[in-house]
């Protein structure tokens, strides 16, 4: 084993999830339940997500109104094991990825709809060099959607003018963003202009990829994507991938320019609620105890002890 601290990396994912959730109960599982109920599909969301959870709450509100039957699985007890691979912990990394799979078979699925770009990586990379298998095909959630673009019955125009940022580094982030750019495009009154990123950028904005791309390299590519937001005159930046979403919003408060990530934008369309992003306003505020003031209450009430909750805000919204 590597000398990386897994704990403090996976502890305070789940308790910030469950401090900031708009609904009162998760819309994830874990996949550990003993006599599971077949679905078509598994919703694949991964760990990171959930530090956004909103994000989480928003795909699967689209997939509902879609009318899939699926149960989405998320958090560290369905790690993808793209963590312990990337820290030299193999064995471990292997041993991970086989329970995860496990799991999605145990709901007898159609197919598995991914929605982290990372767990996609991983099991790319797991069918290809490794001696696992798995008997369910995958594809990514946007590849899925387009698939059904039939039953995305939009209410809402969006009137506005976004730029889509998403990567470009290999075929699969290709197609990502290829499909997500086809279901901005059906959107009524909504103006994309896309501004895919080049395999400079990696094959995302989470801290892994930063720092294999470069801090500084990084922040110079995010400071060109803004400044072409505001010579475009676009009222946002919209993310395909949640990691870059988390990552991008700091620079509202730089560029002055909005953060959103694709769902929020199909959300609007279909008239579903808006939801908060609790994160970014408490990212940007960087003070964990105000975040603890106002969070403590509804995580009492849902079983997050005073400990977790003030070791999962300091981890998340320190001052930077």
């Amino acid at each position: 084993m590597t000398e990386f601290d897994y704990g403090a990396y996976f502890s305070p994912i789940e308790p910030l999830a469950d401090a900031t959730m708009a609904a009162e109960s998760r819309v994830w599982g874990n996949g550990t339940e003993k006599d599971k109920t077949p679905h078509d599909y598994v919703l694949y969301l991964g760990c990171n997500v959930l530090r956004t959870v909103v994000l989480a709450e928003t795909i699967t509100a689209i997939l509902t109104e879609m009318g899939i039957d699926f149960v989405a699985l998320g958090g560290p007890s369905t790690c993808c094991g793209i963590i312990h691979k990337s820290n030299g912990d193999t064995g471990v990394s292997e041993k991970i990825t086989a329970q995860t799979f496990a799991k999605f078979e145990g709901y007898n699925p159609k197919a598995i709809l991914t929605y982290c770009p990372s767990c996609h990586a991983q099991m790319d990379y797991t069918f290809a060099e490794t001696g696992i298998s798995m008997d369910v095909p995958y594809l990514h959630v946007t590849e899925f959607i387009v698939d059904n673009l039939d039953r995305l019955a939009f209410k809402n125009r969006v009137d506005r003018r976004v730029m889509f940022h998403a990567h470009g580094d290999n075929e699969q982030a290709e197609r990502d963003s290829h499909f997500a750019r086809a279901i901005l495009g059906a959107i009524p009154g909504l103006e994309v202009i896309d501004a895919s990123g080049s395999a400079d950028w990696g094959h995302d904005c989470g801290s892994l990829q930063i720092s294999i791309v470069g801090p500084e390299k990084h922040a110079g590519l995010v400071d060109d994507l803004f400044k072409s937001a505001k010579r475009e005159k676009v009222d946002a930046v919209t993310a395909l991938y949640h990691s870059c979403y988390r990552n991008l919003c700091p620079q509202e408060d730089i560029h002055g320019v909005e953060v959103v990530h694709y769902t929020d934008l199909v959300a609007e369309a279909l008239g579903l609620p808006r939801r908060e992003e609790a994160y970014k306003r408490l990212y940007r505020d960087a003070d964990p105890d105000a975040a603890y003031a106002e969070l403590s209450p509804v995580a009492e009430r849902r079983g997050l002890s005073d400990a977790r909750l003030k070791k999962t805000l300091g981890v998340h919204f320190g001052p930077k």
